[in-house]
């Protein structure tokens, strides 16, 4: 469903987000009141508004390489930015995916030095929120943005596909630890967080296996299984590749 268009990329929230935020604003007026039910659902908006901030700090770092953002998506576990090709270096790879964490980062500064000048309580929340996604997002699990800087920082050195199996391996061993600390610690987020990675690995495994084929039968060689990782080459595959924060 779309909401809303910032600087010409589509803004959609996903239904299962409909839904959930629907039940929580009824779940917590029966049991706190209006009160307290709007005070928790201004921190909501505030954490889904720095969402979008952060997605579109990956929007416009893309189109500084003239790579289109198809849309940006909210979901339950944060969202997700769509650019419609893989960056062409692995320094674009890099700039792209600290974009995000970057915005994030300047948010917190700047609602922590509005708190400590009007001492509101949202205003500490808010930093307090960005600086907790800024950091998260920077964790090596691939394909969130700690995991794109750790495959562009591989590239040189062990190839794009190299790159991308070590980067996946890294995201898959985050992807159970969040899902066993989720359901240990009784964190739903952390749960759906994990789950997410695990699709989202499977997809790029896909994507990647089709377009190593593709440039394998392009060039003539028969392809097998993963193939051999191109020495030093960067992917310049067409298609959505998702950022996710």
């Amino acid at each position: 469903m779309s909401v809303a268009t910032v600087a010409g990329i589509p803004i959609r929230v996903h239904w299962s987000l409909v839904g959930l935020m629907g039940l929580y604003f009824a779940f917590a007026l029966i049991t706190a009141g209006m009160a307290e039910t709007l005070e928790a659902t201004s921190v909501v908006v505030a954490l889904f508004a720095s969402v979008v901030l952060h997605e579109l700090g990956h929007a416009l770092a893309a189109r500084n390489y003239g790579i289109r953002t198809a849309h940006i998506t909210l979901y339950p576990f944060g969202g997700i930015a769509a650019i419609t090709r893989a960056p062409a270096t692995p320094f674009q790879e890099l700039f792209i995916a600290l974009a995000g964490p970057a915005v994030n980062l300047f948010l917190a500064t700047l609602f922590f030095s509005l708190w400590t000048v009007s001492g509101a309580w949202l205003a500490l929340a808010i930093a307090a929120l960005n600086l907790i996604m800024g950091v998260f997002n920077l964790f090596p699990a691939y394909p969130m943005d700690g995991g794109r800087v750790l495959r562009a920082l591989l590239v040189d050195r062990y190839g794009w596909v190299g790159a991308s199996r070590i980067a996946m391996r890294v995201g898959r061993i985050f992807a159970w630890l969040f899902i066993g600390v989720g359901l240990v610690g009784f964190v739903p987020s952390l749960v759906l967080v994990g789950g997410f990675l695990l699709f989202a690995l499977a997809a790029e495994r896909r994507r990647m296996e089709q377009m190593v084929a593709l440039r394998l039968w392009r060039e003539h060689v028969p392809f097998t299984g993963m193939g051999p990782a191109p020495a030093r080459r960067w992917s310049r595959a067409r298609g959505p590749q998702p950022y996710s924060g």
